[in-house]
């Protein structure tokens, strides 16, 4: 069976008035008690499967989940048992026997989750969603971690209608968008159950580390509109799971330690989808055009918060060390806090969940590709893209600052999409290529740095004229960051180019 749904983190001020809302509409209590299974290994979890057993009220369910075709969605199997132990015969004829079989350790429980739902199912016509709030806790050794959520399951109908709701409740209730299944957070806190017997706050910070990209395999992609989906997909889980952790979900303290690195991997899981977009927009028709541009303005909204954090945590001390006279700083505009409240908006979190609801509707238009011709495809599309990029890069010094800008950016684009397409290129043009472009990307960052440090010292040195010290330090380091990546390129020319992976 398909299960399609969405899961949201409910904030604690919005608890009460949710409840009250879904009582108001004959939501009954359902208490939960599951039993999650996996190797001391973690082999289920490392194959994206998670295998409970759960009490729901008086009756014990077997349960099974495996990865659907993208984010939303999961195949699960039930089985009605009337104890509380696995059976694994149950799935022989079935597409998990495999994974199941490849165990190389016994099966023992690992953690369980105690819950109270509340939940109703409801809709208009053939379209039906069940609404299921839990509350409750997430228990693995000695440690456990508080669950809230609202969860909405698409039980028959369109996936439209599921998205309609679910926008209605993100706005009317302050929803925060979670990806993670409980069986992905009992995991996670398992792990650290095991590994720290004595757990400090600070440890369960681990819990909430940054996604960065993932490694996306197009081998299996029937089709262009198929292999676009698997990436935009990796993008949006890397956009998501930071705007969770942004937003304060499952965080201790105010501000979170990781706080620049969530902002930091979401803008770049902002600019990987905006890439995708670019890259896979000749084959797929992608309508841009409202997403885009509201994706511009967070950027641009994040991308405050990370030009502080640059001044702040790396450009100052470097000049301190130079020398540089005592300043009066001024605080950041855009603080901490503010961050936070921008990544838990309404207005945010409704835009991840159009971007969402994009994918999932998006249908396949060339069902006629074969898979060998799409790396042929992608592999002269990077290859016409390298080489306009290498002309103007061979000039990069006698480039505008807005020109070299923009070339920065498109050098990021032609690596987000050399690491979507990876899995489809050789191997030996594809590490040199790559090591080239992350130089060449790794000194246009830096410059980049510094030019947003010289605007922040120019307002500086009206009113404290100390601030030369800082302006002529940053000149000299531009001149030679322009030189470095005038050669980058000249190399990055000389890697060759990118050549499709035999079939096979």
């Amino acid at each position: 069976m398909l299960e399609r749904e969405l899961k949201f983190h409910v904030p604690a001020h919005k608890r009460t008035a949710l409840e009250k809302a879904l009582r108001k509409i004959g939501a009954k209590e359902l208490p939960l008690h599951a039993r999650y299974f996996d190797t001391k290994d973690h082999e289920l979890a490392k194959a994206k499967v998670a295998l409970r057993l759960r009490k729901e009220g008086e009756q014990w369910v077997q349960t099974i989940k495996t990865p659907g075709a993208d984010e939303l969605s999961r195949i699960e199997i039930n089985h009605p048992r009337t104890e509380p132990t696995l059976d694994l015969s149950l799935y022989e004829d079935t597409p998990v026997a495999q994974v199941i079989a490849r165990l190389e350790h016994p099966l023992e429980l690992l953690y369980e989750t105690v819950v109270n739902r509340l939940v109703i199912k409801k809709g208009i016509k053939a379209n039906v969603i069940e609404f299921a709030y839990d509350q409750g806790l997430i228990k693995a050794g000695d440690l456990e971690l508080p669950i809230c959520e609202l969860e909405l399951e698409q039980v028959s109908g369109s996936t439209d209608y599921l998205f309609a709701q679910a926008r209605q409740w993100l706005k009317k209730h302050g929803l925060i968008l979670d990806l993670r299944s409980k069986a992905e957070r009992g995991d996670a806190l398992s792990q650290l159950a095991h590994a720290t017997p004595q757990t400090t706050p600070a440890e369960y910070g681990q819990l909430r580390k940054p996604r960065r990209a993932g490694s996306v395999t197009l081998a299996d992609a029937p089709t262009l509109d198929a292999a676009y989906r698997l990436c935009a997909n990796d993008c949006m889980n890397q956009i998501v799971r930071n705007a969770t952790f942004l937003a304060g979900v499952d965080s201790i303290d105010d501000v979170s330690m990781n706080q620049v690195e969530y902002i930091h991997q979401l803008r770049v899981g902002i600019r990987r989808l905006r890439s995708c977009w670019n890259f896979f927009g000749k084959w797929v028709d992608i309508d841009e055009a409202v997403l885009g541009a509201q994706l511009r303005q967070y950027f641009g909204l994040l991308g405050q918060a990370r030009d502080n954090d640059v001044v702040e945590l790396f450009i100052t001390p470097r000049l301190a060390d130079a020398g540089m006279p005592a300043l009066t700083l001024p605080s950041p505009i855009v603080h901490a806090n503010h961050a936070q409240a921008l990544a838990a908006s309404a207005e945010f979190q409704e835009t991840l969940l159009t971007l969402l609801h994009h994918l999932v509707a998006e249908e396949t238009t060339d069902s006629e590709t074969k898979k060998p011709s799409i790396g042929k495809l992608l592999s002269e599309r990077l290859n016409k893209r390298l080489k306009r990029l290498c002309r103007q890069g061979a000039q990069f010094r006698q480039l505008t600052v807005e020109d070299q800008h923009k070339l920065r950016k498109r050098i990021k684009g032609l690596r987000y999409a050399m690491e979507f397409s990876a899995s489809l290129l050789a191997g030996k043009s594809l590490a040199r290529l790559h090591a080239a472009l992350m130089d060449t990307q790794h000194t246009l960052g830096d410059l980049n740095d510094l030019y947003v440090a010289h605007d922040y010292y120019q307002s500086l040195s009206v009113d404290q004229p100390q601030a030369f010290f800082a302006l002529g330090w940053l000149k000299a380091m531009q001149v030679q960051k322009q030189a470095e990546a005038e050669l980058d390129f000249l190399r990055l020319a000389k890697a060759g180019g990118f050549k499709a992976a035999k079939p096979g």
